[in-house]
């Protein structure tokens, strides 16, 4: 169980092979993955495509660029693949291979380290080798399905700090933590964690654990430092992400749109430009019935109605032969400026219009572009299709429509899980054991649940929430419900067991 620490003294690489539990769970799993990317591939043939991410990827891999209107990661990871074939089938292929074998690393290894029950863990490991949100989203040319199966190696090797850090760890948790970053910008609070775990769960003198910090975070701040050089050169602006500066400017929109208008006037002159043509926007979605940015969404970052958008034409009109891309990026840090502004001018109204809706469809998350087969379409952009080598741009499926109907349950069931998760761990630690002993089992329910709050408040802050974003929490957190319910039922239902006129009535705790 999670707090029973028999860790075996076997090595975790012998261990595998030799547990003949290991090798019947290993061979259950190839079954459901040859099994679940069959059926895939028989009712969707050809990957599944999300304008304009989608083509926005492809294009930077093809001009191997450095920077893109997302993180870089995905689109090299494209052009690596490219190297050895161009064809759709082996990429989606490969991504699912990653992503299941991640899963396969970070379930073998919390059977290792806290010795679940034989029934308990076959179930767990069932159910999550056929969660059919996992190859539903290797099918996505997105980076959705390559930082899961990252997220998720940089989870487990977490785990293996907190047990027991060597240097070879150390290493090759830095690469997965500087790949996670280069593929999303939702990694930005991993290295906290990782900090945070290594200064505090770690039995390292503290000589050790700076220097462990500091190999952690080197391969990341040159690659911060490599970005804002190119962000510079294209650009002239220095800054790390154009896309964050795009979307604080788009958040604080929703926030804005119902709190009282301020004048140009009673602002700073930078934003004066730009405010008035937010100004007149908000007056006209004044006088609509149905408004278009009544959901938190994606209208402020990308509708060509925008203020937003409508402002990198309005200061380019003499510009119109500069490449989109810089015209778009160079307005970054002036619209992450102008956002910031917004939010801590009209605070309530953020939070009860953005905040708080977002905080739902994270407790409940939409399936979105999870949820449709290429948004409807039938046809993918030429560039897309040249990429693949594809005679035509036509793709089809063999389903009845585009609506993927297997993913809609997850909306109800990760609300479910979050809900029972937060609660089996406030019964554990407020009424079955206050003073639970920090011993592994311990550390690594405390590294998970804050993983699931640094995520939670991340991801609520950042972008407007959806399914494809939540595969890792989620994977992590019916994991650790599991366990902890497992556990609550066995401290629940246990008879009390007397030895020498001691009565004991729960499993054992260190």
């Amino acid at each position: 169980m999670l707090f029973n620490q028999t860790i075996s003294a076997i090595p975790f690489n012998k261990w595998l092979y030799i547990d003949r539990e290991n090798r019947k769970l290993f061979g259950f799993s190839i079954i459901v993955m040859v099994v679940s990317f069959t059926w895939l591939k028989l009712i969707y043939p050809f990957p599944n495509f999300m304008p304009p991410d989608s083509n926005s990827y492809i294009e930077a891999a093809n001009n191997n660029q450095i920077i893109n209107f997302w993180a870089i990661g995905y689109s090299k990871f494209l052009r690596t693949i490219s190297c050895f074939s161009n064809s759709h089938f082996v990429l989606t292929l490969i991504q699912y291979l990653l992503l299941e074998a991640s899963l396969l690393y970070f379930l073998f290894s919390i059977r290792y380290l806290s010795n679940p029950g034989f029934l308990s863990f076959r179930v767990l490991f069932a159910l999550s080798m056929i969660n059919p949100l996992c190859p539903h989203i290797s099918n996505f040319i997105s980076s959705d399905c390559l930082f899961t199966a990252l997220s998720l190696l940089w989870f487990t090797q977490l785990l293996w700090i907190i047990f027991r850090p060597n240097r070879r760890l150390i290493l090759s948790h830095s690469l997965i933590l500087l790949l996670c970053f280069m593929v999303r910008y939702n990694a930005m609070v991993y290295p906290f964690v990782s900090i945070a775990a290594i200064l505090f769960f770690t039995p390292l003198t503290v000589k050790m654990k700076l220097l462990m910090i500091g190999f952690t975070m080197l391969p990341i701040l040159i690659f911060i430092g490599r970005t804002q050089l190119e962000y510079h050169r294209k650009t002239g602006t220095v800054q790390f992400s154009a896309f964050g500066g795009w979307q604080i400017a788009a958040n604080s929109l929703y926030g804005y749109a119902y709190a009282t208008p301020d004048a140009p006037s009673k602002i700073p002159g930078r934003f004066r430009e730009l405010h008035k043509l937010v100004n007149q926007h908000m007056d006209s979605l004044n006088h609509l019935s149905i408004r278009p940015d009544k959901e938190v969404g994606i209208y402020y970052l990308w509708d060509w109605k925008s203020p937003l958008v409508r402002f990198v034409d309005q200061q380019n009109l003499k510009n119109s032969s500069t490449e989109y891309f810089v015209k778009w990026a160079k307005l970054a840090p002036l619209y992450n400026d102008y956002g910031w502004y917004l939010i801590l001018k009209h605070p309530l109204s953020f939070i009860r219009h953005y905040i708080l809706p977002n905080l739902l469809k994270y407790y409940a998350p939409p399936t979105k572009f999870m949820g449709i087969y290429n948004v409807g379409e039938d046809t993918v952009d030429n560039k897309s299709a040249s990429w693949f080598g594809w005679k035509s741009n036509k793709i089809y499926t063999n389903s009845k429509d585009n609506i993927i109907k297997i993913t809609e349950p997850f909306s109800v069931i990760i609300a479910i899980v979050n809900l029972i998760f937060i609660l089996s761990y406030i019964v554990l630690r407020w009424i079955l054991h206050p003073n639970l002993e920090a011993n592994i089992g311990s550390r690594i329910l405390t590294c998970s649940i804050m993983i699931w709050l640094f995520n939670m408040m991340f991801s609520v802050f950042s972008a407007p929430i959806e399914l494809r974003y939540q595969l890792f929490p989620f994977i992590l957190t019916f994991c650790f419900m599991w366990l902890l319910l497992d556990y609550i039922i066995k401290v629940s239902f246990l008879k009390p067991i007397k030895v020498a006129n001691v009565t004991n009535t729960s499993p054992r705790l260190s």
